[in-house]
């Protein structure tokens, strides 16, 4: 009961600090959209309304430490459950009824956890097979905040040169649209090596005699794999299936 205990202090605990950086971006976007209102008004110019674009990197930055609050939540999780310590099913029930928990925010936080469907066919799933899935969720949500980083990173890119362009009417500044391309093949790069790096471990895993490839290709493929587009996700698993 201790592990289950264990799982939803840190549950406790994420859904507190995500609160709590939710706050703080309140406070920020407030900060932001009022002065830069404030300043307008004062300087009787419409320039410093530009200002407003910070708030695309702000909004990026929050989802991007949200995202790692959950992921880090989700790992050690993981670690309880892959060893068999807990199961995720029963973790659900002992933890909704605590009413002190924001409902719609547990219940979009316990979806992004692997669902074997029942209790008895959760504690069926062996050590090897849970801790395949678990890398595949991990990489699935790392991927997620990679996404989320390098959108936030190109339209602050896009934003500085609109404000750039406005201030000083020239075009040099265009040139750092350039770098916008090079994020569109750096975050490729970024997926290939994570969805390489899950691949390895998996196919480590499936010379484990506990493996089962059914029992992990049912898990997974019911997972929300986005943003990896369906026909990666078909490469990916048609791959790992063929190397079984």
């Amino acid at each position: 009961m201790s592990s289950y205990r264990d799982a939803i202090d840190r549950t406790t605990q994420t859904v507190d600090n995500r609160a709590k950086q939710f706050r703080n971006l309140i406070v920020a976007v407030t900060l932001v959209s009022v002065g830069a209102t404030l300043w307008a008004g004062l300087a009787w110019s419409w320039l410093p309304l530009t200002g407003i674009l910070l708030l695309v990197p702000v909004c990026g930055l929050y989802l991007f430490l949200d995202g790692k609050l959950l992921n880090q939540w989700r790992k050690e999780l993981f670690v309880t459950w892959a060893s068999g310590e807990i199961d995720f099913w029963a973790f659900h029930e002992a933890i909704k009824p605590i009413s002190r928990l924001p409902e719609d925010t547990l219940k979009s936080m316990l979806e992004t956890l692997p669902n074997a469907g029942d209790l008895v066919t959760e504690q069926s799933v062996s050590k090897n097979t849970r801790w395949t899935t678990a890398a595949v969720v991990n990489m699935v949500h790392s991927c997620r905040s990679d996404a989320i980083a390098f959108k936030t990173v190109r339209y602050t890119i896009i934003g500085s040169v609109v404000i750039a362009l406005t201030a000083f009417w020239r075009w040099q500044p265009l040139l750092g649209m350039a770098a916008v391309g090079l994020l569109f093949f750096l975050q490729r790069g970024v997926k290939a090596k994570r969805l390489s790096g899950a691949r390895k471990k998996i196919q480590a895993a499936q010379l484990e005699p506990d493996f089962s490839t059914e029992t992990f290709l049912e898990i997974v493929s019911q997972i929300n794999w986005s943003p990896i587009s369906p026909a990666e996700k078909e490469t990916f698993l048609a791959t790992l299936f063929e190397a079984s």
